[in-house]
């Protein structure tokens, strides 16, 4: 193996920085739709649904936003640790 082909980034690194890539981006997702409809209870604007009380409905939301946070940070971490493994090679 060459010093060329040694640097060039394999099938399995990409995978690795793609997986953290959609984890972070999955993540903004998922936490900027729980701040939207948590936006639209606080304003009065969001339809709730008939026979869940409104507190369930927020706590739902609140824990989305809590989850979406979680995932941008455990993609955060995947790609340091790709970095750290870019940077071994």
């Amino acid at each position: 193996m060459t010093d060329s082909d040694k640097s060039r980034p394999r099938a399995a690194d990409r995978l690795l920085d793609a997986v953290a890539l959609l984890m972070v981006l999955g993540g903004i997702a998922l936490f900027a739709f729980a701040r939207h409809a948590l936006t639209g209870i606080g304003d009065g604007t969001r339809a709730m649904p008939r026979g869940i009380p409104a507190v369930t409905v927020t706590d739902f939301h609140v824990a989305q936003s809590r989850l979406g946070l979680w995932v941008v940070g455990s993609g955060v971490v995947v790609g340091l640790f790709a970095a750290a493994r870019h940077k071994l090679r």
